[in-house]
């Protein structure tokens, strides 16, 4: 069906017609209400042409207001065809003084500074220290400490931290297109998730650039947060309460340990069967995607399974891939929900309009809690995710400044009268989480029919 024209003579699209353009030689976008033709921008495009082949076909308002200047929409007049009459997720309002004020000071703080919010050294010497740790501790196991358990044991600890590592700083910082500008750089680092923990850089990028960031913790748009239907644990007031919910601050923190393989296999059906994450759609994928997805499951499966298999005894092969598992899931899952799903955070819910009454800035402060941000070890080992507020409003920043700006964005959402959520330490940020569970847990008043 042909776009409809408004009496103004503009034309009009819907979100359903807009979500038909999302290939490379027919690439539409929508911002702030406002449809795009950006099919002669693909191979131009600063950011590279993942960003944009993902965004293909879809709203992606906050995502280009994370990540560009304010006012830089003026640069897509030119591309300009339209308007957009109905929408598939959740909007918000224009950015508000707080959004406003808090971009220019950060941008001040870079100039003033005379860094490249995008160039960071020492990032690189992380990157390969976690890489070789993997490799080194993986080679240790199969061929240097064979008949020496304990060690093989220490070694798949230092395996499973060094692969959650890879998607706290390499993948992560690929997936924000924050370090270098350079798209063979991210491409490269987002790689790694694939190969070493058979996770799809791809699916991530969906779920995390196009999903969680945007929509953190509005049900039915945020990913992260999606529950089937009686889930195993209940983390939104919208979900009916069973009996069973009782006393999951006990028994769901021990199914953390199943994050890697429940996210291996998931990949396969987001990508070729679902089609989506949640409320976020997948488009097809590249020639490049579909090898890259392949070839990373297919050498996951090889290193950490066959070669193990072969080399070593079956008892011993299982209990090494657990302990590594278990080590990367247990960290990875609950560095993330001592962030979000705790209950010092809000949970927005849009209008009947599908509309949210709070600028999406000041939403990110209000979703978000941060810990231990004077702490070494949590700057390195959470991959800066103790200013995780400071990385939802700043994710093409690398995470090596955040410690620097984080005080900006903590003074000026206190001068904007907003509330900053703040924990002193890691464990006080997770006893919010388990917190959360139980009180949810025992919350009968909304309970199933």
């Amino acid at each position: 069906m042909p776009a409809a024209a408004s009496a103004s003579g503009s034309r009009t699209f819907t979100w359903e017609e807009v979500a038909k353009h999302n290939t490379p030689n027919d690439l539409y976008v929508s911002i702030r209400g406002k449809v795009y033709d950006i099919t002669p921008f693909l191979n131009r495009h600063p950011g590279g042409v993942d960003a944009l082949l993902t965004s293909a076909g879809r709203d992606v308002t906050q995502v280009f207001e994370m990540y560009h200047a304010l006012d830089n929409s003026k640069n897509l007049t030119k591309f300009y065809i339209g308007d957009l009459v109905t929408n598939e997720l959740p909007v918000f309002p224009e950015p508000s003084p707080f959004f406003v004020a808090i971009k220019q000071r950060v941008a001040d703080y870079f100039v003033q500074t005379k860094q490249d919010p995008k160039w960071a050294p020492w990032m690189f010497v992380r990157y390969f220290w976690i890489l070789f740790t993997v490799i080194a501790s993986w080679y240790g196991q199969l061929f240097v400490f064979r008949d020496n358990t304990p060690v093989q044991i220490l070694l798949a600890f230092a395996q499973g931290m060094a692969c959650a590592l890879i998607g706290l700083m390499p993948m992560h910082d690929a997936s924000h297109f924050s370090i270098t500008r350079n798209q063979t750089v991210w491409r490269v680092l987002g790689a790694t998730h694939d190969i070493f923990n058979g996770a799809s850089f791809l699916v991530w990028l969906y779920q995390h650039m196009l999903g969680h960031h945007p929509y953190t913790n509005i049900d039915g748009a945020d990913p992260d947060i999606v529950t089937g239907e009686k889930d195993v644990r209940r983390i939104k007031t919208t979900q009916p309460w069973y009996s069973f919910y009782y006393n999951q601050h006990v028994y769901v923190p021990m199914l953390y340990a199943f994050l890697g393989v429940k996210t291996r296999v998931q990949d396969v059906s987001i990508m070729f069967t679902l089609r989506k994450n949640g409320a976020i759609r997948t488009n097809e994928l590249s020639d490049y995607h579909f090898k890259i997805f392949v070839a990373g499951k297919a050498l996951f499966v090889l290193h950490r399974i066959v070669l193990p298999l072969v080399l070593l005894p079956t008892w011993k092969f299982f209990l090494l891939f657990a302990v590594t598992d278990m080590v990367s899931s247990y960290w990875l899952a609950l560095t993330f929900q001592a962030n979000h799903v705790v209950d010092t955070v809000d949970w927005p819910l849009p209008d009947k309009d599908g509309r949210i009454n709070q600028d999406w800035a000041e939403m990110q402060i209000c979703t978000t809690q941060d810990y231990a941000h004077d702490s070494w070890f949590w700057n390195f080992f959470a991959g800066a995710l103790n200013h995780q507020t400071t990385h939802h409003l700043f994710p093409g920043v690398s995470q090596y400044y955040y410690p620097e700006i984080s005080p900006i964005v903590a003074k000026t959402a206190k001068e904007f009268g907003l509330p900053y959520n703040y924990k002193a330490t890691f464990l006080e940020a997770l006893g919010t989480h388990v917190g959360h569970l139980r009180n949810l847990g025992r919350d009968t008043n909304k309970k199933s029919k």
